[in-house]
C-alpha cells in the first residue's frame, strides 16, 4: 500500500452543523455508523501536551458513529480521532478529530502512489478548500501522521525545519 498525503485543517466550529457538514460531502456515512467492538482512543485531561504515551489515553467503546460524535461534543472536551471510510475513489480516507483545546481538525487522506507532484498539488488544492469551505485557521499536509492533537501541537509541526513529515500548511 504506496503512502498516502494526509491534509489536516484546523478550526474552532467544534459543533453539530460543521461536522454534519463535512462528513455528508467527504464520507460513506451509512457504513461508518456501525463502530463494531471499535474503542476510542481518548488523551486524558491531565496528560502532558507534549506527551503520545500508552498511558496518556483511555479507551472508551463506541458501537456507532451517532455515539462517538456525542462525545466529541461533550464537556469537559476531550481528544480522540475517528477514521472513517470516504465516499469517492480520489479520496483514500476522511479524519474528523476533536482536540483538546475545543477545536476540530478535518483530514483527508489522498494516496501518494509514486510520489508524483499532482498528488501534492491535489493536496495542496484539498487543503485550501478545507480552509475555506469550514473557516479553518491552520492547516497542514503530512505523510501518513496522525492528526496534531491541539493547535500548540499544528504550530509546532509547521514551526519545525526538522519535520520531514511537513509538505505544506497555511495559517490564518
Amino acid at each position: 500500500m504506496p503512502p498516502n498525503l494526509d491534509i489536516y485543517c484546523l478550526t474552532t466550529s467544534r459543533n453539530d452543523e460543521t461536522i454534519n457538514t463535512f462528513l455528508d460531502t467527504y464520507s460513506d456515512r451509512a457504513k461508518c455508523e456501525d463502530r463494531g467492538d471499535e474503542e476510542l482512543m481518548i488523551r486524558k485531561l491531565d496528560a502532558p501536551l507534549d506527551s503520545d504515551r500508552q498511558q496518556d489515553y483511555d479507551w472508551e467503546p463506541t458501537a456507532t458513529l451517532s455515539l462517538a460524535l456525542q462525545r466529541g461534543l461533550e464537556y469537559p472536551r476531550r481528544s480522540f480521532s475517528i477514521y472513517l471510510e470516504a465516499n469517492s475513489p480520489e479520496i483514500a480516507g476522511v479524519i474528523l478529530a476533536f482536540s483538546e483545546d475545543d477545536q476540530l481538525i478535518l483530514g483527508l487522506s489522498i494516496d501518494d502512489e509514486g510520489e508524483k507532484t499532482e498528488n501534492l498539488k491535489i493536496a495542496k488544492d484539498l487543503l485550501h478548500k478545507l480552509v475555506e469551505e469550514y473557516d479553518c485557521h491552520m492547516g497542514l499536509i503530512l505523510v501518513e501522521s496522525p492528526p496534531p492533537f491541539s493547535q500548540e501541537m499544528f504550530q509546532k509541526k509547521i514551526e519545525s525545519p526538522y519535520d520531514s513529515l511537513f509538505l505544506d500548511s497555511f495559517i490564518r
